[in-house]
């Protein structure tokens, strides 16, 4: 089952349990565009925007009409007002009285819109990963200094329970010195096919910066999955994994990876262009994270691990997954779980505490908007870069076959000029990259 049947059939049974709108009614709402109405746009990011009560989506743009056509009925069905519709991001951004957008593009196209929402002095709600490059990303954290408007990255696992326990139950000492940390997704991933163009989409406009591209979908559908291919994306560790990868950093108090190695390759899907099989080890000063991920139908040896996150300790291993955890004190077989640690977003129950979760960022996101301040962000853009630095580090390191050791001052890869290269991607004419002393000297 791919991520899309996973949310597609959560967001049917949730919809109608995380609306209607609650909490202030009586606050002026801000006004909100969502930029991006593909899947995660429309069952994700339009219901728990909504739900939090602080939003009002006034706007919508995406090229893929009917992919607006369809986010646009469901903010109606949700009970709001039906938004104006936009396919330019510029136009988008002159709307009179836009307060915040919520960037939800493929990442090739994060900077861009980003840096372009900050000049126009936009609150941002911005899907990880924060960028496609190293370079992007500095780019943006320059656009987003002067401007000084509340940034909020969407990583809603971290306001679940089940990283404050864990960090809890880590800092009691029970589990004794951490030493390491894994983690993992096993997930058959389908697979995808080229088919022809469709009229309502406009995918010159969609490729935007990225070379241009072959349109790929799965068999049954006609919308481009743009995260099996490198123009695009860089993987499922880039994609998905990244949640992961950001818990072990958020519970650890761990900073940049100071070196990172990598291996991997393609051996069961011949239609895509990233690692469908991978392994990393990130050493963030002295203390390894690794990360593994195959994804042609590989069968675990324990399923219930599938997804999720070993922390290594002197006296117990801690097993977290998104909506439980579990400890295996060493020299024992006894383990204690406290609540269910299997990845099922099938579940309807299960799917709506994703949504809470992400709900409390929107609600959050409002407050600091409030106060405009970014002292309460739970997902800071700075944080959120490197956690996105990390693992664009690593599929660096997959491609120029190298251990790689990074100055975390500049950013630089110190120790190999191939992956020095990979840090910034050339844009396609006529889309211009930005120019860093450009930026901070606006």
């Amino acid at each position: 089952m791919q991520r899309r049947d996973f949310i597609k059939s959560g967001a049917i049974v949730a919809g109608s349990v995380i609306i209607p709108f609650s909490r202030q009614e009586n606050r002026k709402k801000i006004r909100l565009a969502i930029l991006g109405t593909g899947n995660w746009g429309t069952n994700v990011i339009i219901p728990s925007a909504l739900a939090s009560g602080q939003f009002d989506i006034v706007a919508l743009c995406d090229v893929n009409l009917e992919a607006s056509k369809h986010a646009a009925e469901e903010v109606v069905r949700l009970g709001g007002k039906r938004p104006e519709m936009f396919t330019s991001y510029q136009q988008l951004y002159q709307m009179q009285g836009l307060g915040a957008v919520a960037i939800v593009t493929p990442t090739h196209w994060h900077a861009l819109h980003f840096v372009a929402a900050c000049r126009a002095g936009l609150h941002v709600f911005l899907e990880k990963p924060i960028s496609y490059d190293i370079r992007e990303g500095q780019a943006m954290l320059q656009a987003h200094r002067q401007a000084r408007n509340v940034v909020q990255v969407d990583f809603p696992r971290v306001k679940g329970r089940v990283n404050d326990e864990v960090s809890a139950f880590i800092a009691s000492g029970e589990a004794g010195k951490i030493r390491g940390a894994h983690a993992n997704i096993y997930h058959h991933e389908g697979r995808l096919v080229e088919k022809p163009i469709p009229a309502t989409i406009d995918f010159d406009a969609f490729c935007g910066p990225a070379p241009k591209s072959k349109f790929l979908c799965e068999p049954d559908q006609s919308i481009p999955m743009w995260r099996g291919q490198r123009a695009f994306s860089r993987g499922i560790l880039f994609d998905w994994g990244i949640h992961y990868i950001h818990n072990a950093r958020k519970v650890l108090g761990l900073g940049l990876p100071g070196e990172v190695s990598a291996a991997g390759g393609i051996v069961g899907h011949d239609a895509i262009d990233n690692p469908d099989h991978l392994d990393v080890r990130f050493d963030f000063g002295g203390l390894p994270v690794t990360w593994s991920h195959k994804t042609w139908g590989y069968v675990s040896p324990d399923p219930d691990r599938n997804y999720g996150i070993y922390y290594y300790g002197e006296k117990a291993t801690i097993f977290a997954g998104d909506m439980g955890w579990e400890v295996h004190p060493v020299g024992s077989s006894a383990k204690t779980s406290y609540g269910d640690i299997r990845f099922n977003p099938g579940d309807p129950k299960v799917w709506n505490e994703y949504l809470a979760m992400t709900t409390s960022l929107w609600e959050e996101f409002a407050i600091q908007i409030g106060k405009n301040s970014n002292d309460g962000i739970t997902n800071s853009l700075e944080d959120a870069y490197r956690t996105t630095a990390a693992v664009i580090y690593a599929d660096i390191a997959y491609q120029v076959k190298a251990h790689l050791r990074i100055d975390a001052d500049t950013m630089s890869i110190l120790n190999n000029n191939e992956g020095q290269k990979l840090l910034k991607r050339t844009y396609r004419a006529p889309y211009a990259a930005f120019d860093l002393t450009e930026i901070s000297g606006r």
